[in-house]
């Protein structure tokens, strides 16, 4: 005989049921010295005079230990059966107590198949045999799981077993017809309740509103709400997330004051739909606001609450506030999923900051989350956009190397940022290489190559590739017949784009608005503008409204030939149709009046298009600027390239669009500054950016990133590389994180120019933690110092990297040995 197993030093409830199973296996378990302690350890308020044998009095323990958790009761309901199987059959009815217990619990949390293991095991080792509050436990399961079928199986041998159906039957049956969208029925059976001789109560209320709220019927709720005379908080909370769902979320943050104002906490339940609410209405703040009320009422927001604020934040491009939740949530014990880092990688995506995404790759790892399929497709579409192509295909390794499968999203952003790149070539080899991938394309992967061969000139491929796409099941859509028309139209003029477009509608395919601006764009050009109102009359009558483009188009011509008040009505009548005015509509404008010298009327629809939320762009000041050395310059000496106009602005121009602006009551901003910075940062005109960086800072204006990143660039290429890394420094002092190309360039050009050991000690003294490994691999040494034959140079860099416990990937390792020459 085997000794007994010792009670555990732990209290804690799985490890107590551990062991009272472990004990159970034993033949002499009854002997067992620990079993007449653990009641009391399982169930402290189980009452120590409990008349019962000590099986049932170990039964009824177990159960109440379990109650609070899924995992538990999981645990407790083998040990509980076993008590009774190995209890003398004297004592097997008195566990009828626990085991209706068990089977509350088990219904609470919709645990059916437990609770059908139980119920089996009444009805096979009887007694206890089933009766009507095992079978009403059984069906509320059920029931709360949407499974009406067997819930019904249920029913009928409950009746056919002598049991009648009470209030709690009925109730269980109105929450599996509503949670399996059959209200009707649902409110025939409450309608039913008083025949029968049931009172309604709350939970049938409760289960008919929430019903009512599922399926949009949300004025049904609030009349069904407004007859009960003292409705319950589930009511209300039921009530709050139906109106939250259905839009009407002011009525739902009333309901939630209701409910404080009559001294009840609202439910987690109630609060997250308000939440969410704010987020869907893109308001971020007010949904921290009501998370961080819920974190100070000891409510505990579950991951898709939290992540939802995430979501809502980095949507709005406010990405510190972002982290800040982050931080918050798992401060409080709320543990980030992968969709939570998805958000926050999309975000920094979309903000242009794919460093920053990239980091976040090891930070997830390290919380236990592992990346997937869509954290990779994000990441690769954002090197893509930034125009690292190559980093793009290097991370679709990493992501095959971590078992994930591409997809094609995948091969769609790879494939049509080939394309925008003109290497179409290459675009069409990972086309044909896509079948043996096992990836099917679709509209979105011909349209890329179709538009791309277009552009490049090779039009019988694309001809080619549409017959592809038809033969692969893919329907030609207006945008597939775009790259065709402004290709004849380019090549052929006007007149073949309209007759490609009549063959389109012979087809039954109706063009879209973006076909018929290709052909206006065209006849304007040519000046055709007879032909122009009468196209644009067929766009309109075949119900292709235009857009923001259509009418960009319109007005650049209006401006070309100096007729501004047509060019500004234009604009007025996009703002009636309502069709937003975009940053490229506002610069079109004020092109048109800046080159005609009506400088002031530029700098207004300046500060115009900053009222109204858009944000004026490098070209915006580029256009000024141009119009401001065009006085100060003959017209013929004026270079016309954007490069040539930039090195003809001086200092003096600036400061002369400065007095312009200030005159006009409008301020230059950061963006401003950061828009010429840039523009003089490509030609490395240090001399010109330290001066507006001193005048930035006697206007008070503090440098952001963008600002940061464009001096550092600009002191790279004039080799001013010590100047630009105290820059780097100060960007990190004052929290900013700099792009990995800054690094790449400062390193690269202090070795070029014979000072590896200042490189060497810039690179030891970064701040590499706040990159991804693999990403530092790929940017700084692979395509920064390898690529310009600093191969010693890069393998000491690596070792550095090692020793500040900063590892790249195997994959990223393989790279490594790839581009490496060997040593002779």
């Amino acid at each position: 005989m085997g000794s007994s197993p010792a009670l555990p030093r732990s209290t804690n409830p799985a490890a107590l049921l551990a062991h009272l199973a472990a004990v159970l296996t034993s033949p002499d378990w009854f002997l067992n010295p620990s079993l007449p302690r653990l009641p009391a350890l399982l169930a402290p308020s189980l009452p120590e005079s409990l008349p019962a044998p000590l099986p049932v009095r170990l039964a009824a323990a177990a159960a109440r230990a379990a109650a609070p958790s899924r995992h538990l009761l999981a645990v407790a309901l083998p040990v509980v059966l076993r008590l009774h199987s190995l209890s003398p059959p004297p004592l097997r009815p008195l566990f009828d107590r626990p085991f209706v217990s068990l089977l509350a619990h088990l219904s609470r949390f919709a645990l059916a198949p437990l609770a059908l293991r139980l119920f089996a095991h009444m009805h096979r080792h009887a007694p206890p045999a089933p009766a009507a509050p095992t079978y009403n436990a059984v069906i509320r399961s059920l029931c709360r799981r949407a499974d009406l079928a067997s819930a019904l199986r249920y029913l009928s041998l409950m009746v056919r077993s002598g049991w009648r159906p009470d209030a709690y039957t009925f109730n269980s049956l109105i929450v599996g017809y509503c949670r399996t969208n059959q209200v009707d029925v649902a409110r025939d059976l409450f309608d039913k309740m008083p025949l029968r001789g049931f009172a309604q109560d709350v939970v049938s209320y409760a289960a008919l509103i929430e019903g009512f709220c599922e399926t949009g019927r949300i004025d049904e709720a609030v009349e069904l709400f407004g007859e009960m005379d003292q409705p319950d908080m589930h009511m209300y909370a039921a009530l709050v997330k139906g109106l939250c769902k259905a839009g009407r979320g002011e009525e739902g943050l009333l309901m939630l004051r209701r409910m404080k104002e009559l001294g009840w906490r609202p439910s987690t339940r109630a609060y997250a739909a308000v939440v969410d609410f704010r987020c869907r209405e893109r308001k971020a703040k007010k949904a921290e606001e009501m998370l961080q009320e819920m974190f100070e009422k000891g409510l505990a927001p579950c991951v898709v609450t939290c992540t939802a604020v995430i979501n809502a934040y980095c949507k709005e491009g406010r990405m510190s506030d972002a982290l800040r939740v982050l931080e918050l949530m798992k401060l409080r014990g709320c543990k980030p999923n992968v969709w939570t880092y998805n958000a926050l990688v999309q975000g920094f995506c979309n903000e242009g900051k794919v460093h920053k995404a990239m980091a976040l790759l090891n930070k997830m790892r390290a919380c236990g989350v592992n990346p997937d399929a869509v954290t990779y497709n994000l990441l690769i579409r954002g090197q893509c956009i930034d125009g690292h192509i190559e980093s793009a295909f290097r991370l679709l390794r990493l992501m095959e190397g971590d078992g994930l499968i591409a997809d094609q999203y995948t091969y769609n952003a790879l494939i049509n940022a080939l394309c925008k790149d003109g290497r179409t070539d290459q675009a069409c080899s990972l086309f044909d290489s896509l079948e043996t991938r096992g990836i099917k394309p679709n509209a979105v992967t011909f349209n890329s190559l179709i538009n791309g061969l277009c552009k490049s000139g090779k039009v019988d491929i694309a001809w080619k590739f549409l017959e592809k796409m038809v033969s692969a099941g893919c329907t030609p859509d207006t945008y597939t017949y775009s790259s065709f028309i402004e290709h004849l139209c380019k090549m052929k003029g006007s007149q073949e784009g309209l007759s490609f477009i009549g063959e389109m509608l012979q087809k039954d395919v109706k063009p879209s608005t973006v076909n018929y601006t290709i052909v206006i764009h065209k006849l304007l050009k040519e000046r055709n503008y007879g032909l122009v109102a009468r196209t644009w009359g067929e766009m309109v009558s075949s119900g292709c409204n235009p857009d923001v483009v259509t009418y960009t188009t319109s007005m650049r011509a209006y401006c070309i030939e100096g007729r501004l008040n047509e060019a500004e009505n234009v604009l007025m009548e996009m703002s009636k149709n309502g069709v937003t005015v975009d940053t490229i509509a506002y610069n079109t404008l004020m092109d048109g009046h800046a080159s005609i010298g009506q400088t002031d009327h530029a700098v207004s629809i300046l500060k115009q298009m900053t009222s109204v939320a858009s944000v004026p762009n490098q070209f915006t000041y580029f256009i000024l600027l141009r119009h401001l050395v065009r006085m100060r310059l003959v017209e013929d000496v004026l270079p016309l390239t954007p490069a040539g106009v930039w090195k003809a602005i001086e200092l003096t121009d600036v400061f002369g669009l400065f007095d312009v602006m200030k005159k006009n009551e409008f301020l230059p901003n950061s963006g401003t500054y950061s828009s010429i910075l840039e523009g003089f940062s490509e030609d490395g005109r240090t001399e010109e950016a330290t001066s507006l960086v001193s005048l930035m800072k006697e206007d008070s204006i503090s440098l952001n990133e963008d600002i940061y990143t464009a001096l550092v660039t600009c002191f790279c290429k004039s080799k001013r590389y010590l100047d630009a890394w105290v820059l780097v420094c100060s960007m990190i002092q004052h929290g900013f994180i700099p792009h990995l190309m800054s690094y790449q360039h400062l390193l690269s050009g202090l070795i070029c120019e014979g000072q590896t050991d200042k490189a060497k000690e810039i690179f030891m003294n970064s701040r590499w933690k706040d990159y991804s490994p693999d990403e530092i691999v790929w940017k700084v040494i692979i395509d920064g110092l390898i690529k310009k034959g600093h191969s010693d140079i890069s393998r000491e860099m690596i070792i550095m990297l090692e020793r500040m416990n900063c590892r790249p990937s195997h994959q990223t390792y393989a790279m490594l040995t790839e581009e490496l020459p060997d040593r002779e």
